[in-house]
Formats: structure tokens, C-alpha cells, sequence
């Protein structure tokens, strides 16, 4: 990119291209099926779990999950499920923001399960690779007692690779599932409009969406000779071989570089020059730092001058309702905690809504920040649209 063009003009070409190329209709159904699957697995776990019932007795999310005997963080994860539920449904009714919200149920939800075939069905028409969305989601649903009462720290393990069982449910969830690689094919698009060379530092690269999608598009554009050094990082050590092993054969030699990264610790410590990277990536891991603005900061003081960061993520909309993919994300008791709450940035756990990710650029000090794409051209086109990237300049 021409450094003398701002994000917010090269904002209109990527959103072109968004509209135009990547948010098929195929996409748009995808996303209306799984909200619907969502709603199903919540109502169902309402029944199983009569909440109903013990709403008549215990009102907020945080006394619910004293009454269902679960975690001490888990009334982070029944609160906004019950959010959904009371603003998608009348069978419950919500009072109040946050978790002092009061909860009232009206009456017990009908049985749903009989709906889930005919989305299964509809959903595998559109590709099989749509299948693992639900797949997950399923997943999800049938852990989510074991996560929340008997094993707390099981979803943790399946998040990070040691549960070998479920290494492949996580794998297909974030490489296969389309409406989930939506975030690696928009942050590859980000990174082939702002890379201008050098040396590009991935954070919380997981199962290697980022970097399979980020070398791709430089590959097929001709200018894979322009990265000096990819640097894939996570915390997981498996996750670091699983991923080298499977996609190292396929860039140049010494392209890649694999080391360990905990983004909530001190990166020179860990061996991080600083001033030295061109770029630094993240596909749905910087929501997951605990400071979210020290994190911002680490990132600027890491990159060289005029240097961008590209996080491609999830956007929470609205505010404190359930994203789909947190009937599974927020069994793992470090999503659920881990994150420090602040109400200029970080209001909730999680997921950030856009403004809140532009108010922790502005706050960490980058001289230029943006979220494409630009949201008022999409609203009619594509309104559950969920998926954003934040580019900032250092």
C-alpha cells in the first residue's frame, strides 16, 4: 500500500471486495442456519437442565450456577446464553445489564430437537465443509455439563491441543468450517493490501488458519519473495509442531519460523526483538489477552516504525449476547476469566465490539487505526455480519 493512502480509503476497496467476492449467499444462509442450530442446543440445554424451574428461585446467572452446582466462573457463560434466549425468545424475559441481570422465565420452551435434521440438511447443501460448523456445535452442547460441573479444565485442554481425542474437531473447526476461515481469507486480504515487506509476526497462530491463508494469498499474488521472516507463535507447543508439520513443505525454505509465544507475558523475555517486525497478526487471538491494551502497547513497541498490526476477529454484536461459537469457547474457564474488564474497551469477556477495539488502539497510542469492512455498506446486503479486521499503524 502507498504509505501516503490511509486505511480508511483503502477500507472502500477491501469492502468492495468483501461484498463482491466473499460474502456469498451460500455465506449469508450459512450464518442464519447456525444461529438457529445455536437457539435449538440452548433451548435444549434449558430443558435438560430445568432451568426454568430453578429461575423461579435463583434470578441472576451468578445464583443459577450455584443452583446447577457448576464452576465459580460459570455464570460468565449462563449469562449471556440467557441474554440470547430472553432477546430471541418470550419464553424468558431479562432485566438489567450484566450479571446483576434479573431473569424471569414465563414459561417452559417446546422440544426443538425434531428442527436440528432439517438444518443439518440444509446446511449440507450448501458444502460439506458447512457440516463443521454444526459439527462443533454439537460438540459444544454435549460437553457442556462436563465442562462446567465435572471437568473444568477440559475444554481448556481442548482448546490447546492435549485432549488427542478432539484434535481433530478443534482442526476442522478452525480450518474447516467455512464461516470460521471467513477470518483468515479477510485478514489474508488485509495483509496482501498493507504488507510492504519485511518480516511478519503471527500471535495465537493455533492450527495455522492465519498462516495458511496469509501465505497463500502472498503466493498467489507473487510476492511470497517479499516476507523475509514468518514468525508463527502460540502458547501450545503442539499446536506449533502439528502446524509446521502439516504446511512448513509448502512456502520457500526458512520462510517460517515457529516459537513459543504468551502474548500475556513479557515478549522480550521471551525473545521478541523489539522495533524489528513489519507486521503483526492475530485470527482470533487478541481478544483473548488478558490486558487487552498493555497487548496493544507490546505490539507497537515490538514493531518497527510505520509498522501495522492486522487482527483479523469476531465482533460482539449485539453487546451481551452469546456469539455462536461461545457455547463451546466459554467452557474453557480461560475465556471465561482471563480477561480484564474495563469499561471504556473491555466491557465484556471475549469478543470486543468494533468501537471498543478502535478506543484500545486509540488508547495504546497507534498513530492510525480502522476496522474494515466498512459496516454501513454491508447493513443491507449481509446485517448479521460478524466478522471484521483491525488494522492500526504504528
Amino acid at each position: 500500500m502507498d504509505k501516503s493512502e490511509n486505511f480508511s480509503t483503502t477500507r472502500h476497496s477491501f469492502t468492495t471486495w468483501a461484498k463482491n467476492q466473499l460474502f456469498d449467499n451460500d455465506h449469508r444462509v450459512a450464518t442464519k442456519l447456525l444461529d438457529s442450530a445455536v437457539d435449538v442446543h440452548l433451548i435444549n440445554l434449558y430443558r435438560d437442565l430445568d432451568i426454568h424451574n430453578k429461575l423461579t428461585k435463583a434470578a441472576t446467572a451468578v445464583q443459577l450456577s450455584e443452583a446447577l452446582g457448576f464452576s465459580d466462573s460459570a455464570h460468565i457463560a449462563l449469562q449471556p446464553m440467557l441474554k440470547r434466549l430472553a432477546n430471541h425468545h418470550s419464553f424468558i424475559d431479562a432485566d438489567g445489564p450484566g450479571l446483576d441481570c434479573q431473569f424471569k422465565p414465563n414459561q417452559q420452551p417446546d422440544d426443538l430437537s425434531h428442527t436440528l435434521p432439517g438444518i443439518t440438511d440444509r446446511m449440507g447443501k450448501l458444502g460439506n465443509d458447512y457440516l463443521a460448523t454444526l459439527e462443533f456445535l454439537n460438540f459444544g452442547a454435549t460437553h457442556f455439563v462436563r465442562s462446567m460441573r465435572d471437568d473444568h479444565e477440559f475444554m481448556d485442554r481442548v482448546l490447546t491441543g492435549q485432549e488427542k481425542e478432539f484434535e481433530e474437531t478443534w482442526h476442522r473447526a478452525t480450518n474447516t468450517d467455512p464461516l470460521q476461515d471467513i477470518h483468515g481469507i479477510m485478514g489474508a486480504k488485509a495483509v496482501e493490501l498493507l504488507f510492504d515487506g519485511g518480516s511478519i509476526l503471527e500471535v495465537g497462530g493455533g492450527t495455522g488458519n492465519g498462516l495458511r491463508n496469509n501465505l497463500d494469498a502472498l503466493l498467489n499474488a507473487g510476492r511470497i519473495a517479499e516476507v523475509e521472516k514468518y514468525i508463527f507463535t502460540d502458547v501450545s507447543m503442539q499446536f506449533i509442531l502439528n502446524t509446521k508439520r502439516e504446511l512448513a513443505a509448502r512456502y520457500p525454505k526458512d520462510t517460517c519460523k515457529w516459537q513459543l509465544l504468551n502474548i500475556n507475558k513479557d515478549w522480550t523475555e521471551q525473545r521478541v526483538p523489539k522495533g524489528e517486525v513489519s507486521m503483526i497478526y492475530g485470527v482470533n487471538a487478541a481478544h483473548i489477552a488478558m490486558h487487552t491494551v498493555d497487548f496493544m502497547k507490546e505490539c507497537i513497541e515490538t514493531l518497527k516504525p510505520g509498522g501495522i498490526v492486522v487482527f483479523s476477529e469476531r465482533i460482539r454484536r449485539p453487546l451481551e449476547e452469546m456469539a455462536p461459537r461461545e457455547i463451546v469457547l466459554n467452557q474453557s474457564s480461560y475465556h471465561r476469566t482471563a480477561a480484564i474488564r474495563h469499561p471504556e474497551y473491555r466491557p465484556q469477556h471475549a469478543y470486543l465490539a468494533r468501537e471498543h477495539w478502535l478506543r484500545a488502539c486509540e488508547l495504546a497510542g497507534f498513530s492510525e487505526y480502522d476496522s474494515w469492512p466498512h459496516e454501513s455498506s454491508l447493513s443491507d446486503y449481509f446485517p448479521e455480519q460478524y466478522a471484521r479486521v483491525i488494522v492500526a499503524r504504528k
